[in-house]
């Protein structure tokens, strides 16, 4: 069956080499990024290749970590955006940038105008709302808090970070997201933590040894372009 599935995926491949075409008059993207990378990332980086690129059909999916590395290893996708660590043996990554988050409230948050750092028991008294279980982002929040020895008093588990940020900026909850978010929409107010969440490494990931369309590596090149901003 592994044999047949790479024969398979080669014939796939195969096709999509017969049919692509260089110069990106026409073909076919398909990409995948993990939930807080829809919020600050993925609107500029599609508006700056469809801008030199607009004959290129896109396909995205907003999935977790898990699903985007299965989807790249089963050749359903072109790229995906996720983070360190990479699980799967068939996928190899290429850092872009590191992703700081923050406690995120509201504007009618009792913290909106707080300068002082947040400590972590005052952190386990917020109640929250977050990613569910499924997601890294959420997954990488409890262990911080496994660590700081704190439960966190998750009030609403979502799968949308479009709901989490409505839900934060309308009421008294409090989130944690990057930074980048916070800084797009001016309604949400970032409170510093001490200790402070360690940055993670935003990464590219692409098949080991797949075929790379003319619409894959375009798109790879306006990526990395733009997320040299993310790095100073």
């Amino acid at each position: 069956m592994r044999y047949a599935k790479l024969a398979l995926q080669d014939l796939d491949a195969g096709v999509r080499a017969i049919h692509d075409v260089g110069e990106l008059s026409r073909g076919n993207l398909r990409i995948a990024v993990t939930p807080t990378f829809t919020a600050y990332l993925v609107g500029p980086v599609i508006d700056r290749f469809y801008g030199l690129h607009p004959g290129i059909a896109i396909d995205i999916q907003e999935i977790t970590q898990d699903q985007i590395e299965a989807q790249l290893a089963d050749d359903r996708l072109d790229a995906g955006i996720a983070f360190e660590p990479v699980h799967t043996a068939e996928i190899e990554s290429e850092p872009l940038f590191r992703e700081t988050l923050s406690l995120v409230v509201g504007g009618r948050h009792a913290r909106a105008t707080r300068r002082k750092p947040l400590s972590a028991q005052d952190f386990a008294n917020e109640r929250l709302v977050l990613l569910n279980k499924a997601f890294a982002t959420r997954r990488y929040i409890d262990e911080y808090c496994a660590k700081n020895q704190i439960r966190p008093q998750v009030a609403i588990e979502v799968s949308s970070i479009s709901a989490i940020v409505e839900i934060v900026r309308r009421g008294q909850l409090a989130t944690i997201l990057p930074d980048g978010i916070a800084r797009e929409h001016t309604e949400l107010h970032p409170v510093l933590l001490d200790p402070p969440l360690q940055a993670r490494t935003a990464v590219l990931l692409q098949r080991k040894d797949a075929y790379r369309t003319a619409a894959s590596k375009a798109f790879v090149q306006v990526l990395t372009e733009l997320t040299k901003n993310f790095r100073r």
